[in-house]
C-alpha cells in the first residue's frame, strides 16, 4: 500500500447525544463516529449514530467486507448506532471489535447487553457478520497488519476510557475524545500525540463553560492547542461538539478561531481529510 494513502472521513461529530434538526444541519447532529482508511483498509473509531449512515454507504459496497472497530469507552454516545450498522448484518463480512473493560466487565459483555432484550430484538450473536472482540489496555499497542500500528493512551473519563494514535509510515493521527485535561493521564496523551500530524480532540466545552462542568469528563479547544503546541503535533481539529452548541455558534466560533489560530479546525459531518 502506498504511504500517501491515508484519508480520515467523519460521520458523526457530536458530543453526548445526537442532535438532529434544522440547527445543526451544516456541522451536523450524529454521534462520534470517524472512517480511516488507509489502502483497502478500513478502521473505524467509535460507533455512535453516525456509523449508521456510514454503514449505508459500505453497504453499497460491492464483495466481503472486513474492517477493525476501534472504541474508546462505552458509553451511550459511542455505541448506540452499531445496533443499526448494516454491514454487521451481512454473513459476508468480518469485524474485529476494539474496547476497554469496565471493572470486571469485557467490552464484549458490555456491547452484548445494549443488544439484548428487551432493549433490543436482536442479539448480537445474531447479527451474521463475523464479529470478533479484542480486550484493550490503557498504552497497550495493537499492530493491525499491512504496516499500520495503533497507540492507546488512558483518558480521564468516568467509567474511563482511551485515546488512540493510528500510524502509518510517516503519517498519524490521534483521536482523542472524552477526556477532561488536569488529571495524570495528561502526561501519557501529550506521549501519545507526540509529532502526529493530526490530532482529533475533545472541545466539548470552552474555558468559560468548562468551570461549571468540572468532573465531566470534557475538555476545551484551549487545552487542546496546549496540548498540540506541547506535543510538537500539527493539526488540531476540535471533536465532540456540545449538544447545545447550533449552527450559528459553532460558526462563530470556528471564524474566531481561523483569525487566531490557522492550525485550529473544526470537525462538520462529511468532512473530508487527507494525510
Amino acid at each position: 500500500m502506498s504511504p500517501n494513502n491515508f484519508t480520515i472521513t467523519f460521520w458523526g461529530v457530536r458530543g453526548s447525544r445526537p442532535v438532529p434538526g434544522s440547527h445543526t444541519v451544516e456541522y451536523g447532529g450524529n454521534t462520534s463516529c470517524v472512517e480511516v482508511r488507509i489502502g483497502s483498509r478500513l478502521i473505524i473509531l467509535d460507533a455512535g449514530t453516525g456509523i449508521v449512515n456510514l454503514g449505508a454507504r459500505l453497504a453499497q459496497e460491492s464483495g466481503k467486507l472486513s474492517g477493525d472497530i476501534l472504541i474508546t469507552h462505552a458509553h451511550w454516545d459511542h455505541i448506540q448506532g452499531f445496533p443499526f450498522f448494516a454491514p454487521a448484518y451481512n454473513k459476508q463480512n468480518r469485524f474485529r471489535i476494539y474496547g476497554v473493560k469496565e471493572g470486571e466487565r469485557s467490552f464484549e459483555s458490555l456491547l452484548k447487553s445494549t443488544m439484548a432484550a428487551p432493549h433490543f430484538p436482536i442479539p448480537l450473536e445474531k447479527m451474521g457478520a463475523d464479529i470478533r472482540f479484542q480486550e484493550l489496555s490503557p498504552a497497550q499497542g495493537i499492530d493491525l497488519g499491512d504496516g499500520i500500528t495503533v497507540q492507546t493512551a488512558a483518558n480521564n473519563h468516568p467509567d474511563g476510557g482511551i485515546s488512540y494514535r493510528i500510524q502509518y509510515g510517516n503519517k498519524s493521527c490521534c483521536y482523542m475524545t472524552d477526556t477532561e485535561h488536569g488529571s495524570p493521564a495528561d502526561q501519557g496523551l501529550r506521549e501519545l500525540c507526540r509529532g502526529a500530524d493530526l490530532v482529533i480532540y475533545d472541545a466539548h466545552f470552552t474555558d468559560e463553560e468548562y468551570d461549571r462542568h468540572r468532573g465531566w469528563g470534557h475538555s476545551t479547544w484551549q487545552e487542546g492547542l496546549n496540548l498540540v503546541q506541547e506535543a510538537d503535533a500539527g493539526r488540531l481539529l476540535l471533536f465532540h461538539h456540545n449538544p447545545e452548541r447550533n449552527d450559528q455558534q459553532m460558526a462563530q466560533l470556528e471564524e474566531m478561531l481561523s483569525c487566531d489560530y490557522p492550525q485550529i479546525s473544526v470537525a462538520r459531518e462529511g468532512m473530508v481529510i487527507e494525510l
